[in-house]
């Protein structure tokens, strides 16, 4: 391999005398020595996480772990609280090696060595409006429509049938009784809240400490004997409810809930929450503003964000030109990239001209409008490909939705891996209104290439050099306790793929904020109402889908907008430094599939 490189640049070089060659023969050098050391651990670095080093100007992984801190566990603070690593059913990871130890300001300080070395244990709370004997307002829940909080005949807040967990096995997701709030059964979970069953029975025993919201409910206990809560290798959760139309479903990691859990019987004896990781699949958004401010759409427009807690063992995308490193060509992420060859100016293939927000919140267009006394059935599912986010209107006699065993007043206790193909065209794009049958959202994942391509464009800190030294750390498979870089992770890499991804278009991941009909008749105080409906998706014209079951291709009219001509330039502002790239990429590419090879 040296030699044959050697003989190329050596020809280059007599025969040009150019400065590239020049370059080229310091490029070999130092990606040699990097190769090296790459080759010297149990994997092997692959291209961008070489280029990463080579762009910080970095020789080894050492080097860049010389620039982070790494935190300190205290297990003896920590245990009372940390779920169990190890699972009941067969078939799911075991998180002993996957404490993280970088990429947060928790893991520090004081109170730190609660949170240092925390693993990846999830698990949901439900946020209402609902009054109770020691709270009775909150910041999300000032101004509302009364029907929102006050319980009656009009009552149109959050009516829950049941909320179900599911820890994927390697082939089915199967229920956690003790994470599942309903009637439970050998069959699953029911529950009907009209006739005061399921959630309504059970949700006293989830309470949890609120807040920011009046109510709050998830599932918390002592530490190893509590919830396990969903880890790796995939997870679930389903929430059914008579009526959605303001409130929350999220997910935090399962050391939060236990720590904010414990505090309502025992005070906030450990000093934090380690509130180092959370994703809001469905969230009002009235909190996220000062009083009398206008909400980013109508009350009932409730967001998916992913970037309010980023732990660094979990990189997100935040914008889609940020995902791709700031290139002018897509890559991430690369289930879309043969979508986006085909329709190469559809929503978030060319972020470079238009971009797009893949993390939500109120700068993206993540959103499901729910109206009022509406039934709807939610699904969330955590894999290897990202955070997906289900939203189906059950069907008014059978009460079945597209994921079979999933229902509208009962859930089974074991579920196929995925649901049928979301081929209505009004839920393959966010901002999904209230009266879409079936709709889809992603919030892609950031495994360790992804990570390195997205860490490329920042500095070397705290958090995005956190998620390049993990990635890393994953590849070269030295995360684990004695290893090399022990606590450095990304746990997307530990998920595995549940095939949700059903050749949809790329706008499930979200369109550009520009797109969005932005005449709103309830996002500001005196005007929430409660029949707030946006105009139905079905008097708009979208894009045509074409929802043949598998291998289906796409075909739809491809516009072409000219570039502007004052469009920023990403690494291509001039020849020489863009010929460098490519041959540093080509380069890279070359070694790893070099050392590959040597250690096969």
């Amino acid at each position: 391999f040296v030699a044959i490189w050697l003989k190329i640049l050596w020809q280059h070089q007599v025969a040009s005398k150019s400065p590239f060659a020049a370059m080229a023969w310091q490029q070999l050098v130092w990606w040699l020595a990097v190769a090296r050391f790459a080759s010297s651990h149990g994997g092997s670095l692959q291209p961008e996480c070489l280029e990463y080093l080579s762009r910080k100007g970095l020789n080894s992984t050492d080097a860049l772990k010389g620039k982070l801190e790494q935190c300190t566990p205290n297990q003896a603070k920590q245990e009372p609280y940390a779920p169990n690593p190890a699972s009941a059913f067969p078939g799911v990871t075991d998180t002993t090696d996957l404490s993280c130890r970088y990429g947060h300001p928790s893991y520090y300080g004081p109170t730190g060595g609660t949170c240092c070395g925390w693993k990846p244990h999830f698990n949901w709370v439900v946020a209402t409006c609902d009054p109770n004997e020691v709270q009775q307002e909150s910041n999300f829940c000032k101004s509302l429509p009364p029907c929102v909080s006050s319980k009656g005949k009009d009552y149109c807040g959050a009516k829950i049938n049941y909320v179900a967990a599911y820890q994927y096995n390697g082939s089915h997701f199967v229920m956690m009784d003790d994470s599942t709030s309903g009637r439970k059964t050998s069959a699953g979970v029911e529950g009907s809240y009209a006739e005061g069953t399921g959630w309504e029975e059970e949700k006293k025993d989830f309470t949890w400490r609120s807040g920011d919201w009046t109510s709050k409910y998830a599932p918390w206990g002592d530490g190893p004997s509590g919830p396990r809560g969903g880890t790796p290798p995939a997870m679930m959760w389903v929430l059914s409810a008579e009526s959605f139309y303001y409130g929350a479903f999220y997910l935090l990691s399962q050391l939060t809930l236990n720590l904010e859990g414990k505090a309502i019987t025992e005070g906030f004896a450990a000093g934090t929450n380690c509130w180092n990781w959370e994703i809001d699949p469905v969230e009002g958004t009235k909190g996220w503003f000062p009083p009398n401010s206008s909400l980013p759409g109508n009350v009932n427009q409730l967001y998916a964000t992913n970037d309010a807690a980023v732990s660094g063992c979990m990189p997100v995308t935040y914008l889609a030109s940020q995902a791709n490193g700031l290139r002018r060509n897509f890559s991430q992420p690369p289930q879309f990239r043969e979508y986006c060859e085909q329709n190469p100016t559809a929503a978030g293939c060319q972020p470079w001209v238009e971009d797009v927000m893949w993390s939500g919140g109120a700068f993206g267009s993540q959103r499901f409008e729910n109206y009022a006394d509406q039934p709807y059935v939610f699904a969330v599912v955590v894999d290897h490909r990202g955070y997906w986010i289900y939203r189906w209107i059950p069907d008014a006699s059978t009460g079945e939705t597209g994921w079979p065993g999933v229902g509208r007043h009962r859930a089974d206790r074991v579920l196929l891996k995925r649901p049928r193909t979301v081929v209505d065209v009004g839920g393959l794009a966010t901002d999904v209104r209230g009266d879409v049958p079936e709709a889809v959202i992603l919030q892609p994942s950031v495994p360790p290439e992804a990570a390195c391509l997205r860490s490329s464009i920042e500095t070397v800190n705290f958090q995005f050099g956190a998620d390049a030294l993990g990635a890393m750390a994953a590849q070269l498979g030295e995360y684990q306790p004695g290893g090399a870089l022990e606590g450095a992770q990304n746990w997307w890499a530990h998920f595995v793929d549940t095939e949700q991804y059903q050749n949809y278009p790329l706008s499930i991941c979200g369109v550009p904020k520009s797109s969005l009909e932005e005449k709103y008749a309830c996002n500001e105080d005196g005007t929430f109402a409660r029949d707030c409906k946006m105009k139905s998706y079905r008097a708009q014209s979208p894009v045509e889908h074409h929802p043949e079951p598998e291998n289906r291709t796409w075909s739809p009219v491809v516009e072409h907008h000219p570039e502007p001509e004052n469009q920023t330039r990403s690494h291509t502002s001039s020849t020489p430094f863009f010929c460098g790239f490519r041959f540093r990429s080509t380069l890279i590419a070359m070694i790893a599939t070099a050392v590959h090879h040597q250690n096969s």
